[in-house]
């Protein structure tokens, strides 16, 4: 009893003499060392010079390097909202994953719910209300 009452006032004492950390948002600017708006511009820049991308330019009649130079003359503002809407467009191959998942779900719903006993949709299922 007198070791952890000692144990304890030694901790407490120890507590009182730490210094209190406090914590601040760290900008990525702060952390990257470099402005947003140039990694935005840089990352358009560096879409548009991928050999992909440039064929596809050259298939509808656009010189690459025009391109570059609008993305050059855009705001920071243009360039951050262009860059995160490529970010976050979905591929092309997931809209088939969600028109699976989704049937999947109704079908675990509609098996769900007639094993309980609320509907009678499937002839292979029992209601466990018998």
């Amino acid at each position: 009893m007198k070791v952890s009452k000692l144990v304890l006032s030694f901790l407490l004492s120890v507590s009182l003499f730490t210094q209190v950390l406090s914590a601040q948002i760290a900008s990525t600017d702060s952390i990257l060392g470099q402005s947003v708006s140039e990694s935005s511009k840089d990352k358009l820049v560096q879409m548009i010079s991928r050999e992909d991308v440039s064929k596809r330019f050259q298939e509808l009649g656009v010189d690459s390097k025009i391109i570059e130079a609008r993305v050059a003359s855009m705001t920071d503002e243009e360039a951050s909202k262009i860059a995160y809407h490529i970010d976050t467009l979905p591929a092309g191959a997931d809209a088939g994953m969600s028109i699976i998942g989704a049937i999947v779900f109704v079908f675990i719903v509609l098996l769900i719910t007639d094993i309980v006993g609320v509907t009678k949709v499937f002839s292979f299922t029992k209601p466990i209300n018998n």
